[in-house]
């Protein structure tokens, strides 16, 4: 099918990396310095904080799950992420030790509206992750980190799934800091996380090898994307990206856990796409792969291209997509660039509207003109960083 125009859904994949630049830009002083130290989140009151409640729907809530391993592993807090839907449904235990965040691209999801309201009449200090600024979110909460995702003119979350990841993954540096992360540890992780933009540009290389994927995956019924630790959250974001896009029934699910009940489902009519890096493989790893090519499962590697490759694992596999070596901290943003790139040419292949996928009963996105242009500025964000650093 011919196609008279490229979609602005490939052309916001493709402005991840400067929609990344920009934000680090705001929230990232010269030297290496965090401008995150105003209230709620000056010294004072971070220094009550004793446990992270994250509230979100959609992509916004994968966003919530794949900074969790960020908060926990740098600010070595708890973290509870939750759907917003979900909140009140079960006594929410937050209280004045607790820093409750509202994550929505737009600002006007009524049930991430609704939990971060209740979490502040509970006590919690609450803070708005959004990509718009005056919104109903910002208003109700004590603070405000602005993405700079930029204009957003398709249903689906991509540059602003990317843009929330990040903000929350500086927001886990900043409690860190206040609980005593040294000044080298917060200056490597600061460091890493600005070579994210050329990272996220050398994974959307894989583009070639992405479009093979998606023409094997159309010609099956479903498929399950799987991957462990903190890049579970990302192989269910990719799972609602093929739904939404493509229009492909897809499940995201532990590769530890998929023994246990999943595997006896699997096929030739129901690819894997596996999602692992070097040092993160072990013989369970090799073991499913044996496992999935056994019955017939036609098995996508999503992994490392260098002289550590595992060697047994590619060999096994029908497809081999190559991901950038990326520090632990930044692989699932990383990870999830070929996911986007592959519901969008699945989508592609069907024939359907990518930008405005039918059948969604809420969506998130606020869209805008398309006069406006894609390098049109957002108002400034509610949360002003001090000049300095902190």
């Amino acid at each position: 099918m011919e196609f008279k125009e490229t979609p602005n859904f490939i052309k916001e994949i493709k402005e991840q990396p400067k929609v990344l630049a920009n934000t680090l830009a705001l929230y990232l002083a010269p030297n290496f310095q965090l401008k995150m130290n105003r209230p709620p989140l000056d010294d004072q009151t971070l220094g009550r904080v004793g446990k992270v409640y994250i509230a979100a729907c959609g992509a916004s809530y994968h966003a919530g799950l794949a900074a969790r391993g960020l908060i926990e592993e740098w600010a070595q807090l708890p973290v509870v992420v939750e759907p917003a839907s979900e909140c009140g449904r079960r006594r929410l235990m937050v209280d004045e030790a607790t820093l409750a965040v509202g994550v929505s691209q737009s600002g006007r999801s009524r049930e991430t509206l609704a939990a971060l309201e209740l979490a502040g009449r509970r006590g919690a200090v609450t803070l708005a992750v959004v990509n718009q600024s005056p919104s109903p979110l910002t208003e109700a909460a004590d603070g405000a980190l602005t993405t700079l995702a930029g204009q957003v003119r398709t249903l689906s979350s991509t540059k602003a799934f990317t843009t929330q990841t990040l903000v929350m993954g500086l927001l886990a540096l900043r409690l860190a800091q206040r609980r005593g992360l040294s000044k080298d540890d917060r200056r490597r992780a600061l460091d890493e996380l600005s070579r994210l933009p050329e990272l996220f540009r050398h994974a959307l290389r894989a583009e070639e090898q992405v479009q093979a994927a998606a023409r094997l995956l159309i010609g099956c019924s479903h498929a399950f994307l799987l991957a462990r630790g903190h890049l579970l959250p990302i192989v269910y974001e990719g799972a609602l990206k093929l739904k939404e896009i493509a229009k492909f029934h897809a499940e995201g699910c532990s590769a530890g856990e998929f023994g246990h009940g999943p595997l006896a489902i699997v096929g030739p009519d129901t690819p894997a796409m596996l999602i692992a890096f070097d040092d993160e493989l072990d013989a369970g790893h090799l073991d499913l792969a044996v496992e999935l090519k056994a019955r017939g499962v036609p098995l996508i590697l999503l992994s490392e291209d260098g002289p550590k490759k595992d060697q047994a694992l590619a060999g096994l596999a029908d497809l081999f997509v190559p991901l950038p070596p990326t520090p632990p901290s930044l692989r699932p943003l990383t990870a999830v660039a070929p996911l986007q790139l592959l519901a969008y040419h699945a989508g592609r292949l069907k024939g359907l509207d990518v930008d405005h996928p039918g059948g969604l009963l809420h969506g998130d996105a606020v869209l805008v003109p398309e006069a406006d242009g894609p390098s049109a500025e957002r108002s400034p964000p509610t949360f002003a960083p001090a000049g300095g650093g902190a």
